[in-house]
C-alpha cells in the first residue's frame, strides 16, 4: 500500500511539473515580479556559487580526465579517448554531480521557504488577492533555476576540459589543438541534445518537486523537516531515474 502511495506521489510531482512547464511556455506569465524572481534565481544558482564550482571543476577535471585518458592508454583505447570524455565525463557525469549538489543547496532552500510560507499563511494570503502561486513563485524560480543550471553545467564542462588538458600536458606530450579536435570530433547531435535536455530537466524539477511538497504541507511547523527529507529523497530518485534513462538513450 505504501508503495502505491509513493508512486501516486511521484505522479503528482510530475503532473505539477508539467503544469509549471505549461505556465512557463505562456509569455503572459512573465510579468515584472516573475521576471525579477527569475533573475534572482539565476544569480543564486549560477553566479553566487560560480567561484566554488570553478575550483571543483578544476579539481575534478584534472582528476577524472587524467583517469579516463590513463585507462584509455593503458588498455590501448586511444581511438576512443574523445568519445569517453564526451559521453562519460561531459554528458553523463558532470550534469549528474552538479544536480546532486544543487538539489541539496537549492532544492532544500526552495522547499523550506515554500513550506514556511504555507505554515505562516502567506500562500493563502496570495490566493486571497487572486495571485496565482504557481505563476508568481514556482514558475519563475523553476525557469531561473533551469537556465542557471544549464549555464553552470556548460561553464563547468569548459573548465573541466581546460584543466584536464593542463593536467595531462604535465604528464604526456599532447598538443592542445589535437586534444580539442579529438573531443569536438567525438561530439554528436545526440550528445548535445542529451546534455541540454537533461540539464534543463534537472534544473526544472529541482524547484518544482520541493515547491509541491512545500505547498501541500499542513499548517504545522514540525512537519517541515519530514517534508524536506521526503523532498530530497524524491529528488535523488528522480535524478537517478533520469540518469539511467539518459545512459540507455546514449548507448542505444
Amino acid at each position: 500500500m505504501n508503495s502505491f502511495k509513493y508512486i501516486a506521489h511521484f505522479i503528482k510531482y510530475y503532473t505539477f511539473s508539467v503544469v509549471c512547464l505549461l505556465y512557463a511556455l505562456n509569455p503572459k506569465n512573465y510579468n515584472p515580479a516573475s521576471r525579477q524572481t527569475l533573475v534572482k534565481q539565476i544569480y543564486y544558482v549560477a553566479l553566487e556559487i560560480l567561484p566554488i564550482f570553478f575550483i571543483l571543476s578544476i579539481v575534478f577535471g584534472s582528476t577524472i580526465m587524467g583517469l579516463v585518458v590513463s585507462i584509455a592508454i593503458q588498455y590501448n583505447l586511444k581511438a576512443y579517448i574523445g568519445q569517453l570524455i564526451v559521453q562519460f565525463v561531459l554528458v553523463e557525469l558532470t550534469p549528474f554531480m552538479i544536480a546532486l549538489v544543487i538539489s541539496f543547496r537549492t532544492g532544500l532552500r526552495v522547499g523550506a521557504k515554500t513550506a514556511i510560507m504555507k505554515v505562516n499563511g502567506e500562500l493563502n494570503s496570495l490566493k486571497m488577492f487572486d495571485i496565482d502561486v504557481v505563476s508568481y513563485l514556482v514558475m519563475p524560480r523553476a525557469v531561473g533555476n533551469m537556465l542557471g543550471f544549464l549555464s553552470l553545467v556548460f561553464l563547468s564542462s569548459v573548465v573541466m576540459v581546460i584543466s584536464g588538458y593542463v593536467f595531462l600536458s604535465l604528464q604526456i606530450d599532447m598538443d592542445i589543438n589535437l586534444f580539442l579536435s579529438t573531443i569536438i570530433s567525438a561530439i554528436t547531435p545526440k550528445d548535445i541534445a542529451i546534455f541540454i535536455l537533461k540539464s534543463m530537466f534537472y534544473g526544472f524539477v529541482i524547484v518544482t518537486i520541493p515547491s509541491y511538497d512545500g505547498i501541500i504541507v499542513k499548517k504545522r511547523y514540525f512537519e517541515i523537516p519530514s517534508t524536506l527529507s521526503r523532498t530530497i529523497t524524491s529528488l535523488f530518485i528522480t535524478i537517478l531515474f533520469a540518469e539511467v534513462l539518459s545512459l540507455t538513450i546514449e548507448f542505444l
